[in-house]
């Protein structure tokens, strides 16, 4: 492990930055292991760009960034990127689309004229246009009758409310029949521009070798002025409500609670990565996992998970505290009473050096294996690019949590675990009555995955 953690760190020493004219931020580093180049293009660009009725413009506009450009159509762009053995990837969460590619850096060049081809003459083709859109609508019409699915999307409609991270990255089902291709292109215009843009390359060439080959292929990607669009804050809950949804025919609750958490420039991020994984992070070990699944039998998984949050042109927007499991309807009531119990022993009675130990032992040894592969390395780089943390901030975060006490980690619990959240129950109500008190406010409702 210190041998791994030694050559990570060297590697983070051979760093380079260049804005190019047109104000695309490259930053490249240098991975020696294997002759591979992968490049990671990442767009401020997420579901929360999403008009208001049109949710899901995002996903549908990089899900038809390759469907056709000025030169080839889209069997052309999959079949030469077949040749070259270049991977293409496309992707868009809450925030950011991040377009990639994986290729032998002795096609390099030619897998960048391909991939800049794409970025800057897309022409989203109505014929292709109408196929995605149909696809996405089909995919998610199917996915309704998946419980695990219907709960994650309610989750965040509970927990957001009116904030643009309330809806699905795919948009509901009315909201993409709002959907025409001139929204498509508008999007593109609005969002795919290079000052607007980070590209990070991971490969075994010279970093300044890789910012030219980067050069020759971007540096005709047009600047524009940047319309920011200011994303309101996020008004996490404020009092403890719950929600309980009407889903006919299933004999399981699933049951989620939802909270506001911290970002990850919070000074206290480690402590409450250490509380997060003692709770509920860590499998069969956290004390969730332990009460409601080995002492009482009554799930087959639980867990608690937070994240971190995201910054967007320098407003920070502070992450999430997720806890969850699901059960039989007849010990549903039992189940959340016990969730509710473990975190509030958690705030008022703290954690033991046993379960600090263990903790400590497990980041040490999982975070030392975050800069192994090139995906792994690209994360890094961005993430320390959008927190302003030095490009070892992982190695940092070990030494970090090897020196914590645990009364440092115990206040962490008391200063940060809900006491304010939303909780979640999808069930059949025919079956499923919610019998506990001291709520501020219980609603029963039947989903609705459609609306806009």
């Amino acid at each position: 492990m210190i041998l791994i953690l030694v050559m990570e760190v060297k590697m983070m020493d051979n760093i380079k930055e260049k804005v190019l004219s047109n104000g695309l931020n490259v930053i490249a580093v240098q991975k020696k292991k294997l002759p591979i180049f992968q490049l990671s293009l990442v767009i401020n660009a997420g579901s929360v760009d999403d008009p208001k009725g049109k949710e899901g413009l995002a996903n549908l506009t990089a899900n038809l960034i390759d469907e056709g450009t000025k030169k080839y159509n889209a069997i052309e762009i999959a079949e030469k990127f077949e040749e070259l053995g270049t991977n293409l990837s496309i992707s868009v969460d809450d925030w950011t689309t991040n377009i990639g590619i994986k290729s032998l850096t002795q096609n390099v060049e030619k897998s960048l004229e391909l991939l800049s081809d794409i970025i800057l003459n897309p022409t989203f083709p109505n014929e292709e246009f109408e196929k995605v859109k149909k696809r996405t609508i089909s995919n998610i019409i199917s996915q309704k009758s998946d419980p695990d699915y219907v709960s994650s999307i309610l989750l965040s409609q509970v927990l957001y409310k009116d904030h643009p991270l309330a809806h699905p990255t795919e948009g509901y089902e009315n909201s993409l029949l709002n959907i025409k291709r001139e929204d498509v292109i508008e999007f593109y215009n609005n969002f795919y521009i290079p000052n607007n843009s980070t590209l990070i390359v991971v490969s075994d060439l010279e970093p300044s070798k890789s910012i030219e080959i980067v050069e020759k292929f971007f540096s005709k990607w047009q600047k524009k002025v940047l319309n920011i669009k200011q994303i309101s804050d996020i008004n996490y809950p404020k009092g403890k409500e719950v929600y309980i949804y009407h889903f006919p025919g299933i004999n399981q609750a699933f049951v989620f609670l939802g909270s506001k958490g911290i970002s990850r420039d919070n000074k206290d991020f480690n402590k409450f990565r250490i509380v997060n994984y003692i709770l509920g992070g860590s499998g069969f070990s956290s004390r969730i996992v332990k009460t409601i699944r080995v002492k009482y039998g009554y799930a087959y998984w639980a867990y608690s998970r937070i994240n971190g949050g995201y910054k967007r042109y320098n407003k920070v927007f502070e992450g999430s505290f997720i806890a969850g499991f699901s059960t039989k309807v007849e010990s549903g009531n039992h189940a959340i009473e016990l969730l509710l119990d473990e975190i509030n022993k958690a705030i008022n009675e703290g954690f033991k050096e046993d379960e600090l130990r263990s903790a400590k032992s497990y980041y040490e040894g999982s975070i030392a294996r975050q800069g192994q592969t090139y995906s792994q390395v690209a994360n890094i780089i961005f993430n320390a690019k959008l927190w302003n943390l030095p490009y070892d901030y992982w190695i940092k975060d070990i030494e970090e949590i090897k020196k914590l006490n645990l009364n440092e980690v115990n206040e962490t619990a008391k200063k940060f675990l809900p006491k304010d959240y939303v909780i979640l129950v999808l069930a059949d109500t025919s079956q499923f009555k919610f019998d506990l008190k001291g709520f501020d406010k219980v609603e029963i409702r039947n989903f609705k995955l459609n609306e806009n």
